[in-house]
């Protein structure tokens, strides 16, 4: 009986590699007009789009004459395109990246007459555990891939994918590649022993394999394209000519849409799977490329916090009070940052990476230009009517009641002033007073106007209590006398009530005070060769670990009311490079400064710093100590938390059954990581770092990778990864940039608690992650906020002083973040239970009524009215539409 080869034609578009984006979209734009031109001549019978719509939307922004001709060839779905705005990183792209990347992808395809609703991603490293609930929840049920699958998991080509919520997609495995038969086929030598993929493997053993895992009796996908490729020409007659030179396989075109129409109709033995797809057997997954340009990764990391939990709820409150939503603004500093999320990101070449850094910046100064802008119109349009002093907003932009420490800068003519709060005084703790002048800048200082002096002073205040998703306006009033406090420098430890932290000859000791646990030598300094290049890190043959306990490290303590501060500052003395390190000669120093904040009412130690590097291929690693034995690490998805090996059975046979990539247990860090044990649990939260591993004995140890040094994108042959080089097999690029010199800084939490729970934990997160979002109304300085410098016009119907928009009360989910419909005149409210148990959802409050609640899902596709909102079902990610009604 022949064998069926299922021909789908199509390219892959990487938008960005060891090529520019100018060089992808001339490429693309030449491509692309090829296709348009044969299907005006019906030479083409359909072309699928690689799943994504950026490079149409670059393409129209050059031609835009050319959408309507476009969009006949979408709405008649000869053209498939979409549901994805780009190909996504699957592991270290927050939820809200994940879904805008989804809705992006959604709008351009929608408004070009038609999207496919098969999520894509043919060369993503692995994949989520999320993916089904969020991808349901856009109407997607099918799903593409390439990575990630191996034979560990018992699975067939084709499977289901479940996440915890029950939420699954249908998906298919090119476990052979996206592209394997590609070049032979248009060579007219695909049966011939010329006919091999790029990873060199004859083309029949790849069919073979893939009729092997089919779960439809004599069935394979035969992609007809690869990275780059124009279409090819003159498919029919090839596929005509294939089927007359052999009698074994018929090949056949048809489209993704009907393959997985066969598969649900003729599949047999599906198999169910509910866990990440991660395995380095068949394809690499690059298991250490999230600390690959480290700093790139903090500032997505940054970018998505602020645009997630800081200006979409900042801009859905103002909403309600009539500051119009700006969809615009916003959708462009997503798109910006999605751009900049594909594989990892910034594992690329010099040239590209900093392209990457430079459009992420773009996406980042866009996200706080619009927040800075909101709260400056805020300032201005307040009703001031029978106050006194200048304003001083702080919004709590998190849906749940809030005792924030915030840091703000106060500007005043005088030295002293104080803050009031509902005509009360509040006290502060002073940071850092600095007198300065704001008149024109002469040359002689003498000449410079005295009356001009002003003081810039950083404090810390406790906006106590605020409600959820709330401002409250604080007055600064400069009076004789005012009311702060300082920071006194202590000489044993810092403390607050969960917390005492200390330095012995052993180390740093943390006392964990719920538990009354000791934590010795609780962070440890690691530093560690590294071969590897810009997709992976790897051991060298001769590796040398250097440790720092922090004994005798320069330490000072300082204390205030609001905050406690423990300052570390110490070097370590590490090699050169590989070479100094296999003759074990520490011939150079990398200094460090460590901060450990302890914060009045927080459970979270913030610990923050910098290591200023001079060296090369190297690890610096970051670790915390426990005190149990783990063999899994419980680590935040999306919307999940995941359990991992901390080690893995196929650490012992994957050379012999040539994996491609060492298996190891070196994990994504998305949000948080814990450590679960009975009556002591762990946790390092992260506002940089994107990498984990367990480690130490019996992988008590969470270790942290702070950066990687290296100096090429793609190096042959590595410990970790056999074979040809990773991106080009007969290619080295030098990346100078990546051997990280100079400082390098990083923004982790750490807390310890009795008992596990995923909500909480996540809870604990989203308040970590969330910066105070504070503005003071002041003419003294704009360039403070360069944003101050353009003249604002005030909203004509005045601000109240202080407003309660919306909050959760007594709920036990998490937030996702709120925005406002594209479709209608209501917000939509993102909360989803981590856990795998019902818990309660809480009752939402505001100027909302409960009436004007809804159920939708990510599309808006339906809505029913909320009854009775009380609980989450387990691992339930849920959307409420909040109509404004009668407020």
């Amino acid at each position: 009986m022949k064998k069926i080869a299922n021909c789908i034609h199509h390219t892959h578009w990487d938008l960005i590699w060891y090529f520019t984006v100018q060089d992808a979209d001339v490429q693309f734009a030449y491509n692309f007009k090829e296709i348009l031109n044969a299907f005006d001549k019906e030479e083409l019978e359909n072309f699928y789009l690689d799943g994504q719509t950026a490079p149409i939307d670059s393409y129209l922004r050059l031609f835009p004459e050319e959408r309507e001709r476009i969009s006949k060839y979408v709405s008649s779905g000869q053209l498939i395109i979409g549901p994805f705005n780009s190909q996504l990183d699957s592991f270290i792209t927050s939820g809200e990246s994940v879904i805008n990347n989804l809705r992006l992808g959604f709008k351009t395809s929608s408004r070009l007459g038609n999207t496919s609703n098969i999520a894509y991603l043919p060369d993503s490293f692995g994949h989520s555990i999320d993916y089904p609930k969020i991808f349901n929840q856009f109407g997607i049920n099918d799903f593409v891939i390439t990575r990630g699958v191996g034979d560990e998991y018992g699975l067939g080509s084709e499977f289901y994918l479940k996440s915890n919520d029950g939420s699954e997609v249908l998906v298919y495995t090119m476990i052979a590649g996206y592209g394997y038969g590609c070049y032979g086929f248009k060579e007219g030598t695909l049966f011939t022993g010329e006919a091999v993929d790029y990873n060199k493997i004859d083309v029949r053993q790849l069919i073979d394999r893939l009729l092997s895992y089919s779960t439809i009796d004599d069935q394979f996908v035969f992609p007809l394209g690869f990275d780059q490729n124009p279409m090819i020409h003159g498919i029919t007659d090839k596929i005509k000519y294939y089927n007359t030179i052999q009698k074994d396989i018929e090949f056949v075109e048809t489209t993704w849409k009907d393959f997985f129409d066969k598969i649900r109709n003729e599949g047999k033995d599906i198999k169910t799977h509910q866990h990440e797809l991660i395995s380095t057997q068949y394809h690499r997954v690059h298991r250490s490329i999230y600390s690959a340009r480290a700093d790139v990764k903090g500032l997505q990391d940054k970018c998505e916090r602020i645009l997630t939990y800081e200006l979409q709820p900042m801009m859905s409150l103002l909403d309600s009070l009539g500051i119009e939503y700006s969809h615009g603004l916003l959708d462009k500093a997503w798109e910006t940052l999605i751009l900049c999320q594909t594989h990892s990101s910034a594992n690329l070449t010099d040239e590209t990476n900093d392209y990457i850094e430079r459009e992420t910046k773009n996406a980042l100064n866009l996200a706080q230009s619009h927040k800075l802008y909101l709260l400056k119109l805020m300032s201005i349009s307040l009703n001031l009517e029978g106050t006194e002093g200048t304003p001083l907003i702080v919004m709590n932009t998190l849906p749940h009641m809030r005792s924030e420490i915030v840091k703000t800068k106060v500007f005043s003519k005088s030295e002293h002033f104080n803050l009031y709060y509902n005509g009360e005084k509040i006290s502060y703790t002073i940071l850092n007073k600095t007198q300065k002048n704001n008149g024109v800048l002469r040359k002689e200082p003498l000449l410079i106007n005295e009356d001009n002096y002003y003081y810039e002073t950083d404090i810390l205040l406790q906006a106590a209590d605020m409600k959820g998703l709330s401002y409250r306006t604080y007055f600064v009033k400069e009076e004789k006398e005012s009311s702060f406090s300082l920071f006194l420098e202590s000489n044993h430890s810092i403390e607050n009530e969960y917390y005492q932290i200390y330095q012995n000859e052993k180390g740093v000791g943390i006392l964990d005070k719920k538990t009354n646990a000791v934590y010795e030598r609780a962070i440890v300094l690691e530093d560690a060769g590294d071969e590897g290049d810009s997709f992976d890190y790897s051991y060298p043959p001769h590796d040398w670990k250097i440790l720092d306990y922090l004994e005798n490290a320069d330490v000072r303590y300082s204390t205030s009311p609001l905050q406690q501060k423990m300052d570390i500052k110490g070097q370590m003395q590490i090699p050169y490079d590989l070479k100094k390190r296999k003759q074990k000669r520490a011939d150079k120093v990398l200094n460090y400064k460590i901060q450990l904040i302890l914060e009045k009412d927080s459970p979270v130690i913030k610990v923050s710093g910098s290591f200023t590097n001079e060296s090369e291929q190297h690890r610096v690693r970051l670790i915390f100590t426990g005190n149990k034995s783990n063999t899994c690490s419980f680590a935040g998805t999306q919307y999940s938390v995941i359990k991992r090996k901390t080690v893995s059975e196929e650490l012992n046979v994957w050379k012999e059954k040539n994996y491609f990539e060492e298996p190891s247990p070196i994990y994504p860090l998305l949000n948080h990581v814990s450590a679960v044990n009975k009556n002591r649990v762990m946790t390092v939260y992260t506002r940089s770092s994107k990498e984990y591993e367990f480690v130490g004995e019996e992988f008590k140890d969470i270790g942290v990778t702070i950066f990687r040094a290296y100096g090429a994108l793609g190096y042959p042959d590595l410990n970790r990864r056999p074979g040809r080089p990773s991106g080009l097999d007969y290619r080295v690029f030098k990346t100078p940039s990546c051997q990280m010199k100079g400082e390098n800084q990083f923004e982790l939490g750490l807390s310890y608690m009795k008992e596990f729970d995923e909500n909480t934990v996540f809870k604990r997160y989203v308040d970590f992650a969330t910066d105070s979002s504070v503005y003071h109304k002041q003419t003294y300085d704009k360039s403070i906020n360069p944003i101050d410098y353009f003249p604002t016009n005030p909203l004509k119907e005045k601000l109240p002083l202080n407003y309660d928009f919306m909050e959760i009360e007594e709920g036990e989910g998490v937030f996702g973040s709120i925005v406002k419909s594209g479709k209608s005149d209501a917000y939509l409210l993102r909360i989803f239970n981590a856990s795998l148990n019902e818990v309660n959802i809480g009752s939402i409050k505001g100027v909302i009524s409960e009436d004007n609640l809804y159920a939708t899902d990510l599309r808006e596709s339906f809505e029913e009215k909320v009854k009775g909102l009380n609980v989450f079902k387990p691992g339930e990610l849920k959307i409420i539409k909040m109509k404004k009604g009668e407020f």
